[in-house]
């Protein structure tokens, strides 16, 4: 009774040891979520599933590993935020470094002419503290690194390096027990640490193309940024040229109403007003008049895009001259969103084609709201994040990332409201003091 006692906590410390360790590794690469019941949920079957391997071994090593990788993957997709295959990766990672730590310790047994299946408690505990020594050593390797999401084909790629590792490192390792010759057990322990030094490797690996992948979607971000400039200067050339006509047509237009004045023909003159009040290239000369010439440029190019496009377009402004953030940043905002709202309108029956947008500047707080009418169809990823419907998602729908990328710099927020006919967004963009934005 008194072992059985012994063993019983044995067993309890080594898996709340396992859960720590487990904790650790995850939270060096994952944003926890927020689901506390599910979290626990997880934790409560490894802590069990840990408790079990620990004082009754019935599974042949293949059948436990296996187990092991289902329920860290489980923990894993329940506890962190993230892409569902990266975390699988990352869960097979751990259970292969864990493995390679085990028989690392098994290899030292037998080096010291102790039977490795003896010393169990030891073992285990021994293994449990190289994994943990690596995983702080990870931790600080990846102290400022953020991995991204990399597309399915890596990920599949990168499995076969620690799956591959463990069924190398398990044959090799029972066939140098079979075999019990010190010279044949102490190369396989130098094999194993090479080969467990691939498999850490293989975090920098997956790193880098991450990095890659990264790099490869801010360059298509850049390029869309720099063809919505080009657009944007070719609109407003177009609006400056229909201005320069339109003054050279009002000189025209004075000389005939002096013409009219002077022979005191004045029911002419007030008809020929009226008719030169509602002139239509007047009412393209822009819509935006804040001086803000960012905003100015950019709302009454998309205006005049509108115009053509037969979109009803209202604003409503309220901002100063000038603005506590970045002139780009704002290309980048103003430019995405009223792009995104011509593309919906231009896709619906012209009667139902209209764009509202608002912005106003108070108390160090920027508001955008921009209300467009759609087809009510919105394609999402497996995030719940809006995709693009246009064929090339690789070279398109970064726009509203970018818009977050934004916000989230000058600590705002984007929320979307999608309804049936009506699409909504609204920005917020906060210009903190700079003590609040180095605490914060």
């Amino acid at each position: 009774m008194f072992n059985y006692g012994n063993d019983l906590i044995a067993d309890t410390t080594l898996a709340i040891f396992s859960l720590y360790i487990l904790k650790k590794y995850f939270e060096i690469f994952f944003q926890k979520k927020d689901d506390k019941i599910v979290g626990f949920f997880c934790w409560a079957l490894y802590f069990i599933w840990q408790l079990i391997i620990g004082s009754i071994n019935i599974f042949p090593a293949y059948i436990n590993v296996m187990i092991s990788i289902i329920l860290v993957s489980i923990v894993s997709i329940g506890v962190f935020e993230g892409n569902i295959l990266q975390k699988f990766v990352f869960s097979v990672l751990i259970n292969a470094i864990w493995m390679l730590a085990e028989f690392l310790v098994g290899y030292g047994f037998i080096l010291c002419g102790i039977d490795y299946m003896i010393p169990q408690f030891l073992g285990s505990l021994l293994s449990k503290l190289i994994a943990l020594i690596l995983i702080v050593c990870l931790k600080k390797f990846f102290h400022d690194e953020n991995i991204k999401n990399l597309p399915n084909r890596y990920n599949f790629i990168l499995l076969l390096i620690p799956i591959g590792s463990m069924f190398v490192v398990y044959n090799i390792f029972m066939l140098s027990i079979e075999i019990n010759q010190k010279k044949y057990i102490s190369e396989s322990w130098t094999s194993l640490v090479i080969i467990l030094l691939i498999n850490i490797v293989t975090f920098k690996l997956y790193l880098i193309l991450s990095k890659e992948k990264e790099l490869q979607k801010y360059n298509t971000v850049y390029a869309q940024q720099l063809e919505l400039c080009n657009q944007h200067m070719r609109e407003k050339e177009t609006v400056m040229m229909e201005f320069r006509n339109a003054r050279h047509d009002m000189k025209q237009h004075f000389i005939v109403l002096i013409e009219l004045l002077t022979k005191e023909d004045n029911q002419k003159a007030i008809e020929y007003l009226r008719k030169l009040i509602n002139i239509e290239p007047l009412s393209k000369l822009g819509i935006s008049r804040t001086d803000n010439i960012v905003v100015d440029s950019l709302v009454n190019s998309k205006y005049a895009v509108a115009i053509r496009e037969q979109i009803k377009f209202e604003v409503d402004i309220h901002i100063p001259m000038q603005l506590p953030f970045k002139s780009a940043d704002l290309c980048i905002l103003l430019g995405n969103i009223l792009d995104n709202a011509i593309e919906a309108s231009v896709m619906l029956d012209q009667e139902r084609r209209y764009i509202k947008f608002f912005m106003k500047y108070e108390k160090n707080t920027l508001i955008i709201t921009v209300i467009n009418a759609y087809n009510g169809e919105l394609l999402r990823n497996g995030s719940g994040k809006i995709i693009t419907n246009k064929g090339d998602s690789e070279n398109h729908g970064i726009g509203l990332e970018s818009v977050r990328k934004v916000t989230k710099k000058y600590h705002g927020s984007v929320v979307i409201e999608p309804g049936t006919q009506k699409f909504t967004i609204k920005i917020v963009l906060c210009d903190l003091p700079e003590k609040l934005q180095i605490t914060s």
